[in-house]
């Protein structure tokens, strides 16, 4: 099985907790674990560390990076053929999360939750972050010095230097990303599933229909879904309902209007269909969710 990308959607975002610096030489071997509950991501300045995860196995060499997940087996496949020298960073990510590959028509399995933490609330308008496991770096100084400056603030216990430290740790995810992104955003099919996605977000209060896909984007109905399932993980009807319930949950926080309105004005024709999409989305009816946030008297 490969290690493909993880999959999450942001804010919350990604959250930094301990890192260091280790040296192994000829014959040591990394060290065997289940289920640490953290995500664990190595990267190799020097040398080479062979390592499995739960039948995966890959040699992590100079320059390269891979993220081990929290609720798996990690082991050891091999030793150290020479002096290695490794980072180890620890972080977790708050948001439901899944690894997917992104392939076109491939359906994402069902997000999961990092250890011991629950989804901590509505974060209103989210967006992807996609994060290969496995990777060559694409300007390692740059990674190794993001690191370096996570390890010197660690000696800080104050709050400016814990800001600064997640503020370096998201520099470091974007380092990470960047040649993934590069990669996706050369390729036809992302560019066609961004220009969906903006076109459904400028056009969300009217129905979506095959005709209007095709007149909008000039491509065939089935190859934009093809392209937006592979790249958001949503058919372009699921992709624009999330829009929609995304901003009936504005105007139930910031309106009077009744949930039959609302409905109507952010695209649902019938108000019962919005109020089980809602329920489904939120956990909680429109009229549950408004009360969540009506004051009350003291």
């Amino acid at each position: 099985m490969p290690l493909n990308e993880l999959f999450a959607h942001i804010p919350p975002l990604p959250h930094f907790l301990t890192a260091g610096r280790d040296v192994f030489q000829p014959g040591d071997r990394h060290v065997e674990r289940q289920a640490i509950g953290v995500f664990d991501l190595i990267v190799v300045s020097r040398g080479a560390l062979h390592l499995g995860e739960a039948g995966a196995d890959v040699r992590v060499g100079a320059g390269q990076a891979v993220i081990l997940r929290p609720d798996r087996h990690h082991y050891p496949t091999g030793p150290c053929e020479e002096e290695t020298h490794f980072y180890w960073l620890h972080f977790q990510i708050l948001a439901p999360w899944t690894e997917w590959s992104g392939d076109a028509g491939a359906v994402p399995p069902a997000p999961q939750r990092s250890a011991e933490l629950g989804y901590p609330g509505d974060f209103g308008h989210q967006y992807e972050l996609r994060l290969p496991r496995y990777l060559t770096l694409p300007e390692p100084p740059d990674v190794y010095a993001d690191i370096e400056g996570l390890l010197a603030l660690s000696v800080r216990s104050d709050l400016a230097g814990g800001w600064q430290q997640q503020t370096l740790f998201h520099g470091l995810l974007q380092h990470l990303c960047g040649d993934a992104r590069q990669r996706r955003a050369d390729s036809a099919a992302v560019q066609l599933a961004e220009r969906a996605a903006a076109w459904l977000k400028a056009n969300y209060r009217e129905p979506v229909t095959n005709a209007r896909l095709r007149e909008a984007l000039h491509y065939h109905p089935i190859y934009v879904t093809r392209c937006m399932r592979a790249v958001f993980g949503r058919t372009p009807n699921e992709y624009v309902n999330d829009v929609r319930l995304e901003q009936a949950k504005l105007l139930l926080l910031t309106t009077d209007k009744t949930v039959a309105d609302i409905a109507s004005a952010v695209g649902f024709d019938d108000p019962a269909y919005f109020a089980r999409r809602f329920a489904a989305a939120a956990g909680v009816s429109p009229s549950g969710y408004r009360k969540r946030f009506e004051a009350r008297e003291r």
